[in-house]
């Protein structure tokens, strides 16, 4: 199961909010099934065969729109979490109210991501599925941007082709390593094994905008202002 490392520190600090939003309602009982289901990382049709989480255009299209919201609630989130923290740490007699506040905060944030979600149309097994493809591929893709993979395999050809044919074949074995990582971080084989070729296209197709939601969901939990 590939862990939403993007989404941690939210769900570090606001982990208490979870319980009052899967295990109230009317739906409590589905959204418990789902979450078993989610963290089995399959879904079953109705001929029983379990398959890959069934994406689509309009529901990747609906989730990037709540990501967008969520940026705002989650940014508002973190910078009032972090303008109490020097209250806590004092131990003044305002401390106790800034807890209080922090309560509200995050009573503030469920609210907001559950009305995100339906004003989406979607649920929370779709959130936290989708969640889960977008952060696999895009994840990796800017892993590859940030470690420049593709540049230094370009300058270590480049260097290879000056050398003498017995350096060459020396440094054959690196060039061919880095190849293989520059063609993974490109062709994404791990995230088509688990998810399916249709959902990671998907994906790439709404990549600049699935790459911006995620650097600034980063800003947002570091809280940053935009």
């Amino acid at each position: 199961m590939r862990k939403l490392w993007w989404w941690l520190p939210v769900v570090l600090v606001l982990s208490a909010c979870r319980k009052d939003t899967v295990g109230s309602g009317p739906e409590a009982g589905t959204e418990g099934r789902e979450t078993v289901a989610r963290l089995e990382g399959e879904v079953t049709g109705d001929d029983g065969a379990a398959g890959p989480y069934p994406l689509t255009q309009a529901k990747l299209e609906a989730y990037v729109g709540y990501q967008r919201k969520m940026l705002t609630v989650y940014g508002s989130l973190m910078r009032g979490l972090q303008d109490m923290g020097p209250l806590m740490d004092a131990g003044t007699p305002q401390a106790l109210e800034a807890a209080r506040s922090g309560l509200k905060l995050i009573e503030r944030k469920a609210q907001a991501e559950t009305d995100a979600r339906k004003a989406a149309g979607l649920s929370t097994d779709d959130v936290n599925r989708i969640a889960e493809i977008v952060t696999a591929v895009i994840s990796q893709r800017q892993m590859g941007r940030t470690l420049q993979y593709e540049e230094e395999l370009k300058k270590l050809e480049a260097l290879q082709s000056r050398m003498p044919v017995e350096q060459q074949q020396e440094l054959a074995p690196q060039v061919e390593s880095m190849r293989r990582q520059v063609q993974a971080f490109q062709q994404l084989p791990e995230a088509r094994r688990e998810f399916g070729d249709a959902n990671v296209d998907l994906v790439l197709a709404r990549e600049a905008d699935l790459t911006k939601n995620y650097q600034d969901m980063l800003k947002a939990f570091a809280g940053v202002r935009r």
